[in-house]
């Protein structure tokens, strides 16, 4: 790795961005205007001052700026390579959710910082398949992880007392803190998926038998036998009584027990086998679908929640340990463990090889990213190829992959020494909305013109014999400027979202008016406004069936058949009748 010598670094100090910290290490480039990489600490005020960059569309997600606040102020954040990224220019393009928690929780971050990076590069950050909790589990060699994370998700919902709320998943972080506090829950899981009551559900069997267990073992154990074995009880045991309630109802979609619901009914029959009452049936209505006879959601009674070591209250302790973390990389070997390389097939292929433990490689991403590759539309984005402390490999196997199979190389940064728990972090950075790059920043409804272009892609330019494709970012830019009038058809697909979806109404009036001009626009007109049609006229009937399949949620693909479908029968009439 190259050094820097003082002149270059009291520059790369001046060029960084204001009141965040001292620079620790910086990273030698190959020209004077190229990438810049340093490790920084953000201090909530240096983030404000970062926040004022941010590009004018760039929004909040409050569900991950919640989440980050919460692991910075637990002090957990962990350095993991991932950088927030400033333009050429100066413009903040990645990190406003990780900078928003800086200011929220009120304590400064460790982070690697990337500058005089191309504006043109933003439609291509944060490309990564998104990992689960439970993948998270699995690196670390938990058996029955998916389940475990079901579990815990549902008993976090059930202690915030938001089990009728819709509430989103909880927090990584607090997720984490919460297994750690409760080992006990790892045997749950493994007893309820060895457990004979299959019938009930295991989103439900798992969560119900933790809970139990640390109320009444034995009457717990009673309620799932009857459930199992319901001919060895007396018709009136309440475990009897809620296999009786799930075999009367799961024959039919429309009266099958939703979990929740079966959840709520099986807690009050657990209440009734520890109190060794037997009622005639157990009932429960979902207060927010019926607040005049619903209740809340019930309470197993003794039990007294997770136990939650919660938050750590001196936030300047944590503040104090990062100054400190700074303090030491500073007085190491000025060498910056990251460096941008040029990796060839060779050498993704050594790479790969430290690829242990980690989530399953997704084909239809590495194909999209080779597509790229071979296009020569791969940009260098700052976005780093990461490596443990051991020399695992934490993030980047699908990109290395990529490599292999386009057999070409690819310029890329690569970030190495960074702890092993940094491989739990990188898919709790916030999924973006679709970005067609800095020509289209100030340009509305993007994500109706990237659906649309996903749809032509799909029907028109998706190599053969691929599945489960999607185009790449760079493919959905090409797609929207070769397509200019694709573009304007938005207008359209927004007027009428009452009859199916932007994007579907939006590709389907440009294949209509690409098929023929003149036809086409009458068509849409006559679609658009029912108007001075005889009754039974096919576009009325199209009208009709669209808007049934919009309140059915139907597929965007039936959506864009019945549309063409119509299109066509209405090219094959006779003149007269067809105008």
């Amino acid at each position: 790795m190259a050094r820097m010598n003082g002149a270059a670094r009291k520059a790369a100090r001046t060029d960084a961005a204001p009141q965040t910290g001292r620079i620790v290490q910086v990273q030698g480039q190959k020209n004077a205007d190229g990438p810049r990489f340093s490790i920084e600490l953000v201090t909530p005020q240096g983030a404000t001052e970062l926040l004022q960059r941010k590009r004018p569309s760039a929004g909040d997600n409050l569900t991950a700026i919640n989440a980050y606040a919460e692991a910075m102020r637990e002090g957990r954040w962990i350095l993991n390579g991932m950088p927030v990224i400033l333009s050429r220019g100066g413009v903040l393009l990645d990190g406003v959710q990780r900078l928003r928690a800086c200011v929220k929780a009120g304590v400064p971050f460790l982070t690697v910082m990337a500058q005089n990076i191309p504006d043109d590069v933003l439609h291509t950050i944060d490309q990564q398949r998104r990992r689960s909790f439970a993948g998270v589990l699995e690196a670390r060699g938990i058996p029955h992880a998916h389940a475990l994370q079901s579990a815990l998700v549902k008993l976090i919902r059930y202690d915030d007392g938001k089990m009728l709320r819709g509430a989103g998943t909880a927090s990584w972080s607090r997720m984490d803190r919460v297994l750690r506090a409760n080992p006990d829950l790892e045997q749950a899981v493994k007893m309820s998926l060895e457990s004979e009551a299959t019938t009930l559900s295991e989103a439900v069997r798992t969560p119900l038998l933790f809970m139990g267990f640390r109320v009444d073992k034995a009457a717990t154990r009673r309620f799932l036998d009857a459930v199992a074995w319901p001919e060895k009880y007396t018709p009136m045991e309440p475990g009897a009584r809620i296999r009786d309630l799930i075999d009367l109802t799961r024959g039919d979609p429309a009266t099958r027990l939703k979990p929740v619901t079966l959840f709520a009914l099986s807690i009050k029959a657990l209440n009734a086998t520890m109190a060794g009452e037997q009622p005639r049936s157990f009932t429960w209505i979902d207060k927010t679908a019926n607040p005049t006879k619903g209740e809340e959601f019930p309470r197993l009674e003794s039990y007294r929640g997770l136990d939650d070591p919660g938050l750590p209250g001196e936030t300047e302790e944590t503040a104090q340990q990062l100054r400190a973390a700074v303090d030491r990389l500073s007085k190491e070997e000025n060498v910056f463990p990251l460096t941008i390389e040029t990796i060839t097939p060779e050498m993704a292929e050594a790479y790969l090889t430290h690829n242990t433990r980690n989530r399953k490689i997704v084909a239809a991403h590495v194909d999209a990213i080779a597509r790229d590759i071979r296009a020569g539309n791969w940009m260098m984005n700052a976005q780093p190829i990461c490596f443990s402390r051991s020399g695992r490999l934490l993030n980047g196997q699908h990109r290395l992959s990529a490599v292999l199979l386009a057999g070409e190389a690819i310029e890329v940064p690569v970030m190495r020494g960074l702890p092993e728990e940094a491989y739990a972090t990188y898919d709790i950075h916030a999924k973006k909305g679709p970005q067609l790059g800095a020509a289209f920043e100030s340009f509305g409804d993007k994500p109706l013109i990237a659906a649309a272009a996903v749809l032509l892609w799909k029907r028109e330019l998706k190599p053969p014999g691929t599945r489960n494709a999607k185009p790449t970012p760079a493919e959905v830019m090409r797609i929207v400027e070769q397509h200019p009038r694709l573009l304007e058809m938005r207008t359209f697909g927004r007027k009428m979202i009452e009859f199916g979806r932007g994007s579907v109404l939006a590709y389907a009036a440009y294949c209509i008016e690409r098929d023929d001009p003149e036809l086409g626009r009458i068509f849409l007109e006559r679609f658009e406004t029912g108007a001075d049609l005889p009754r039974g006229h096919l576009i009325l009937e199209l009208r009709k069936r669209m808007q049934i399949l919009r309140r059915e949620r139907t597929s965007q693909d039936e959506q864009l058949r019945e549309l063409l479908s119509a299109w066509k029968r209405f090219q094959d009439k006779p003149d007269l009748e067809r105008l």
